[in-house]
């Protein structure tokens, strides 16, 4: 007698799809966000310029991601998600070579410009690539990682910074970082052409797009909907706060030393790598719901051993307990909603909560420097902040389980 079998075959394309998104969004974010800063004394100082024109660049870099988050939710739900992120990751590596070649103010600032826009363009697309070619139980997993891999890529940013600029110049570092983006640009064509996802289109027939937009129109209006893009405006506010105004407030107002404080941020660095491994995981298997929640809890025990004392264990655990959710956090939203919604909708409303977060963001950043101008501390600020972290991590409890939700996109 012959017994029918399962079949063993491990399907290969939602690992070779899943691990090109995150090796792209690590190099978007890690070279096109978080390498810049490291660069600017130096770069100033060949270019001649001074902070008012370095403040106009960066914030007219900072202008660039509002813009660029409806357009990249335009551009996911015409044209195929994996190819918007391939293609933006070579134009990325082309603004990256132009800054090989950069003269000054004017030059720098519409590159910069473009360049800040390039992780965004690449994020968005990947709550559609989550929905059309990740399995359920893998995507927030797959998420997490994306999200935390901007964190190792800071530490490539620390290594290639301090080699190129003690034994070459810093141009040459641009132009490094750009093949770099070439080179992956290059294997994950590849890669996607030999698991035939390359010539997929996502383009949505008028009748699909006309639901499309009513079942944004209903999330919207749902509780689930409304409670989320709560948790969005407070992950701007809370998360997106913590850490512009950490070192201020160790140094000025704690009087914690310059070599402790960058060690705050070595910890934080590190264990936000690690943490998107963990979550990945944990979310996989308990849920967004409760994977959220946690992770607002351990910024609120980041808040408790900030306020507990100024001793290394103390603060060692702050940094510790903060850098493990802080770019996880990101990748919760995503997850949830990639997990209720088909394609087309989930990127539509995946791109308001983006927008809510970061005007979430820019909030926070605003009150807290008000409110420091105000108390004369930025205590009150971290007591706000800890408040924040404690209704988030009830609000995410509120949010419908998955699992009970009608609308199935599993893979």
């Amino acid at each position: 007698m012959v017994f029918p079998s399962k079949s063993s075959t491990f399907n290969l394309k939602p690992l070779v799809i899943g691990s090109i998104c995150v090796l792209i969004t690590g190099i978007s974010y890690g070279f096109g966000m978080y390498l810049f800063p490291m660069m600017i004394p130096e770069m100033a100082k060949d270019l001649n310029l001074d902070y008012a024109q370095i403040g106009t660049i960066t914030g007219i870099g900072r202008a660039s991601v509002f813009l660029s988050i409806p357009l990249a939710g335009f551009l996911t739900t015409r044209i195929c998600g994996l190819k918007l992120i391939v293609g933006i990751q070579f134009i990325g590596a082309v603004l990256l070579a132009g800054l090989y070649a950069v003269k000054g103010f004017k030059t720098l600032l519409i590159l910069n410009f473009f360049i800040q826009a390039w992780p965004v363009m690449t994020w968005i697309p990947l709550i559609s690539v989550a929905v059309d070619h990740i399995p359920i139980k893998w995507r927030a997993t797959m998420l997490t990682l994306a999200s935390s891999s901007g964190c190792f890529l800071i530490l490539i940013d620390g290594l290639l910074s301090s080699f190129f600029l003690e034994h070459s110049h810093w141009r040459y570092l641009w132009l490094t970082v750009a093949l770099i983006c070439l080179f992956s640009c290059i294997v994950s064509r590849m890669g996607l052409q030999y698991m035939s996802v390359w010539i997929k289109t996502d383009l949505l027939p008028a009748t699909k797009e006309k639901a499309s937009e009513e079942k944004v129109t209903e999330w919207l209006k749902s509780s689930n909907g409304i409670t989320m893009n709560l948790i969005f405006l407070i992950t701007g506010l809370s998360f997106g706060t913590f850490q512009v105004y950490l070192a201020p407030y160790l140094r000025d107002e704690l009087f914690v030393g310059l070599d402790t404080t960058a060690l705050m941020w070595s910890t934080m660095g590190i264990s936000g790598a690690l943490g998107g491994v963990f979550f990945g995981l944990l979310t996989d298997r308990v849920g967004v719901r409760i994977s959220q929640s946690l992770i607002f809890l351990s910024g609120l025990g980041a808040i408790a051993f900030l306020f507990a004392s100024t001793s290394f264990c103390s603060l060692f655990s702050m940094a510790l307990f903060f850098g493990i959710p802080q770019a996880t956090v990101y990748a919760m939203g995503p997850a949830y909603i990639s997990k209720m919604l088909p394609a087309g909708s989930a990127t539509k409303v995946f791109t308001i909560g983006i927008m809510v977060m970061s005007f979430g963001t820019l909030l926070g950043n605003f009150l807290g420097g008000w409110s420091k101008g105000i108390t004369d501390t930025f205590w009150w600020l971290y007591m706000a902040i800890g408040v924040l972290f404690a209704c988030g991590a009830l609000l995410s409890l509120l949010l419908t389980s998955e699992n009970q939700y009608p609308c199935n996109t599993s893979l």
